[in-house]
């Protein structure tokens, strides 16, 4: 775990920290729209708990806590884990690769957990979304977003000769687009229950991202930098 401590303190510390969490904010918008639509946020007696996975610096976890959860996450990160804790949050360092059945993300059951631009980062994706399928309850929701590595930017970048996938530094280990996206998450026994897309128009260009709202709409495969799912455990259907 130290080396993926160590190289992932320095991944945050290379980030464009206003690009950066106006792209994490605008990801964890979408998905408080998916939970408000599927019933997952309000509650009457106590606020509704919801963990994240590879929370960073916590810019998404503030966009839950505003909306009423009691937010809690983890990162491998550890200067990542002490911005966040700044921020009031309670949050540990943990790899979840290598985290144990004891481990409350894996043992615990929670109302919503999320797990935002993480699963490119792992080395057996599948594995971690295993994990976190059997720690929800049973009225649950999963949030996952993935890059969509294929947009319009990056296939323009390929033309032009560029590696359109982030060249030899480029930290992710997994690449996805929708489609494969929907076999991950088949293959772990998932099911998507909700979809919004965050559009390649960057966050700081408001009225661009308007117009190009038809877009996004018509072809979220060019036209988005992530794909936010909501998903739940597939339900086994017995025959007689």
């Amino acid at each position: 775990m130290t080396d993926t401590a160590t190289r992932y303190d320095s991944y945050w510390r290379l980030r464009d920290e206003t690009r950066t969490k106006a792209r994490s904010r605008s990801r964890a918008s979408l998905a408080l729209r998916l939970l408000e639509e599927a019933g997952c946020v309000s509650r009457e007696s106590s606020p509704p708990s919801l963990y994240e996975v590879g929370c960073g610096p916590g810019w998404a976890l503030e966009v839950f806590r505003e909306a009423g959860f009691e937010a809690r996450g983890c990162d491998v990160s550890p200067e990542a884990v002490d911005r966040a804790r700044e921020l009031g949050f309670e949050v540990r360092c943990l790899d979840i690769e290598e985290a144990g059945e004891e481990d409350p993300v894996v043992s615990g059951e929670v109302d919503v957990l999320v797990c935002l631009e993480v699963l490119e980062h792992l080395r057996e994706p599948s594995a971690v979304l295993g994990k976190l399928r059997d720690a929800l309850s049973a009225e649950g929701g999963l949030v996952i977003s993935l890059p969509n590595e294929y947009h319009l930017m990056s296939r323009l970048a390929g033309l032009f000769g560029r590696s359109p996938l982030g060249g030899p530094d480029d930290p992710h280990l997994h690449h996805f687009e929708r489609a494969s996206a929907l076999r991950l998450f088949e293959g772990a026994g998932l099911e998507v229950r909700g979809r919004l897309d965050d559009s390649i128009v960057p966050p700081r260009m408001p009225v661009l991202r308007w117009l190009f709202r038809p877009l996004l709409a018509v072809l979220p495969g060019l036209f988005s930098i992530a794909h936010v799912f909501l998903l739940g455990a597939k339900v086994e259907v017995k025959t007689r």
